[in-house]
């Protein structure tokens, strides 16, 4: 029979073990040892004479409890920690009977201490091991009476002392078992519910994703004003539906262990501008205003982790305005005080709106909490929004906080110490229709044709002279021939890392020319990473006239040499510079019409966009095969350089639907793409669907009104 004596253990890896370790060492230190300085100090008031046996035995004592601290951490496997653990289930009585036989009639006040340790045991690791620590305690005691002369004529005593040792352990017993079922019984409940809101996650979205492309194929391919309509209305209720299926989500969010931050320098101008463009249209549908605030007095970048704090703006900001049919929402972001190191910020959110219920308000962040909203929920939702934001708030070091009133409206508030992350970017100002002074010669490094034909394109019209190699390995057979003013490399290049070109190209020359890299890469890690590199400049795709002449205008700035000037090309400068706001509102409709009408606005000759966006064609087939194939093989190594080839590609052409799932691609660990393969899979293959359509009637459309143009790419 295998008796496991960590049967019942409910972490049962190395660390669980060693905390029990401690746990049960803390317990020796902070409860036995006072205790049995109680005992000796009686002893001692009512004795004249001191044994010379005691001082040996209390230092004994006071060894054994602290040397688990010491052993614990120098065990480094788990069988060396089980083995400790089962140990002192077996010599914590043993230490005791000593302190008893020793003691006599004093014994009797640490007797207790026999049920404590059992109990111990019992409520931390099961039953197994109290079971053994309550043999080992009844089999020590036994020796009391049989080898002690004082017990011999106390029998009685003895006898009671022992009974609660017998008894009670069993009557524990019971209740470990009740508590054990009741743990499996919460646990396993806690993973069905996991298992299924995946199941009707994936079930609900794999269905919807087809209705929504077929809707939107339905949309491309008539041109009767009603259809579309009434197709827009489909795309907009399968959008909410959407966010319904999301918000399930949430729960396995809200059960996750921890909230991981990524502190970075932030524009909180360019955060609250985001939320204005973000909010404005939603609240202008329902008739309020809506207006987000920042106090001028916060006149520097903040450090703090911009994703989590748009998801509590998003949530705060978006329960207002849910709960609002008339007045106004405002979000303010205003200066608390200054500190030694920055900022104490207060972010608020109110409304005008219905307001919370006074008996809501003890549990309103609790998970799955709604406020009453009739039977027929007219506002929707899971009533897990508070609940995350304010564990969000929390691991940032703050509390979320509210007051409201019923038919008056609500106030959220919450308030963080943020560090001075450096002073607000200038952002320059270029003029998109100004002539360029001083045409350049540059040298294009960019492996996607669809982006190195845009960017060809848009520097040819400021007369530049440019060069177009499609590989690192070609450009630097280039630059050992010729020489450029600028050099502008993609930053995934097929065969090699743009920052191994770059710093290839740089060593041994006094005087290189001045790189600004492209990417579609948009975290401050990259962008750091690229400017330690010795980048100038960092230009983030789409790729468009007005940053393309920004970046060639810094350049000049700095005289055409490759070394940033103070405060401009500093990572944290150029980080922040290129910090996007996060909060944007999807289009509907699979490719941007301002981003074709931008194409269009080049004129650049006959057949341009024509060409242009065949090849885009082509590559956005490409790469979603890629895709489609690494998912279907489960190589997610893959993953990161397609899904970045992408999204660069998509977004030049505008075809936001499918450049925002190759982003959340980019971002997502291998962990998350595993699990989520098959879902990404599918709906990479839908979405590429309906915009390959959508960039085939493009393309018709831009045939058949320039009837001389070519499909084929020069």
């Amino acid at each position: 029979m295998n008796f496991n004596l960590t049967e019942g253990v409910v972490d049962k890896s190395e660390g669980g073990l060693r905390k029990i370790v401690l746990a049960q060492a803390k317990i020796r230190v902070a409860v036995a040892i006072p205790i049995i300085l109680i005992d000796i100090a009686l002893y001692f008031s009512l004795r004249d004479e001191i044994p010379g046996w005691f001082p040996l035995l209390t230092a004994s004592y006071a060894i054994y409890a602290l040397a688990p601290f010491v052993l614990s951490q120098w065990m480094s496997k788990y069988a060396s920690l089980k083995h400790l653990l089962t140990a002192s289930a077996v010599t914590d009585p043993l230490f005791l009977t000593v302190w008893i036989a020793s003691t006599k009639e004093f014994g009797g006040v640490i007797s207790g201490l026999y049920l404590f340790t059992i109990l111990g045991f019992g409520f931390r690791t099961g039953r197994p091991l109290m079971f053994l620590c309550q043999g080992a305690s009844i089999a020590s005691f036994a020796l009391v009476l049989a080898f002690a002369p004082y017990w011999h004529g106390h029998v009685v005593f003895w006898s009671a002392l022992l009974l609660p040792i017998l008894v009670v352990p069993l009557y524990a017993g019971t209740l470990i078992d009740t508590l054990r079922q009741a743990r499996e019984h919460a646990e396993l409940q806690s993973r069905a519910k996991s298992d299924l809101l995946a199941k009707v996650s994936h079930e609900l979205r794999t269905p919807l994703t087809g209705i929504m492309a077929t809707t939107e194929l339905l949309s491309l391919e008539t041109s009767d004003p009603g259809v579309r309509r009434r197709t827009e209305t489909i795309l907009s209720l399968s959008d909410s539906l959407l966010s319904e299926i999301n918000d399930l989500l949430d729960e396995a969010k809200y059960n996750s262990s921890e909230i991981h931050l990524a502190p970075a320098a932030v524009d909180l101008r360019e955060r609250v501008q985001a939320l204005t463009e973000t909010f404005g249209t939603l609240a202008r549908k329902k008739g309020i205003r809506f207006e987000a605030v920042l106090d001028p007095a916060i006149d520097s970048m903040v450090s703090l982790d911009s994703h989590h704090l748009d998801r509590i703006l998003l949530n705060l900001i978006g329960n207002a305005i849910k709960f609002t049919e008339s007045g106004s929402v405002r979000m303010s972001v205003g200066l608390v005080h200054r500190t030694t190191s920055g900022y104490r910020l207060r972010f608020a959110v109110a409304d005008s709106g219905i307001g919370i219920p006074e008996e809501f308000h003890r549990k309103l962040f609790q998970p799955f909490v709604q406020v009453e909203q009739g039977p027929n929920r007219r506002y929707g939702g899971t009533g897990l929004g508070l609940a995350l934001s304010r564990r969000i708030v929390e691991a940032m070091g703050g509390e979320l906080r509210f007051e409201s009133e019923l038919g008056k409206g609500s106030r959220f508030w919450f308030e963080l110490d943020l560090k001075d992350a450096g002073r607000l970017p200038a952002p320059a100002r270029v003029d998109a229709d100004a002539p360029v002074a001083t045409p350049l010669r540059i040298l294009v490094v960019e492996d996607n044709r669809t982006s190195a034909a845009l960017i060809r394109e848009l520097l040819m019209l400021d007369r530049h002279d440019v060069s177009v190699c499609d590989s690192g390995i070609a450009a630097l057979e280039l630059l050992t021939r010729e020489t450029f003013d600028a050099l502008l490399l993609d930053y995934n290049l097929g065969d090699m890392d743009g920052s191994q070109v770059l710093r290839t190209y740089r060593f041994g020359r006094a005087h290189p020319a001045p790189a600004i890299f492209l990417t579609a890469d948009a975290t401050a890690q990259t962008a750091t990473r690229l400017l330690e590199a010795g980048a100038a400049g960092i230009v983030l795709k789409p790729v468009n006239r007005t940053n393309l002449r920004q970046s060639l205008a810094r350049l000049r700035g700095l005289g055409n040499h490759s070394e940033p000037a103070a405060g401009v090309g500093s990572p944290a400068a150029e980080v922040a510079r290129l910090e996007r706001p996060a909060l944007r509102i999807v289009p509907v409709s699979a490719l941007d019409e301002g981003v074709l009408n931008e194409l269009r606005s080049l004129n650049s000759g006959s057949g341009f966009l024509g060409r242009l966006l065949s090849q885009a064609e082509i590559d956005i087939t490409r790469a979603c095969q890629q895709l489609d194939d690494a998912f279907a093989n489960r190589s997610y190594a893959v993953v990161p350089n397609a899904a970045h080839a992408l999204k660069g590609v998509c977004a030049n052409v505008g075809a936001v639907r499918l450049a925002t799932l190759a982003g959340a691609m980019l971002q997502m660990p291998s962990a998350e793409l595993e699990s989520a393969g098959d879902r990404l899979a599918a709906d990479l293959r839908d979405c590429a669907r309906i915009t390959v359509a959508a960039l085939r009637q493009a393309i018709a459309d831009t045939v058949s009104s320039n009837r001389s143009g070519t499909l084929h790419l020069n």
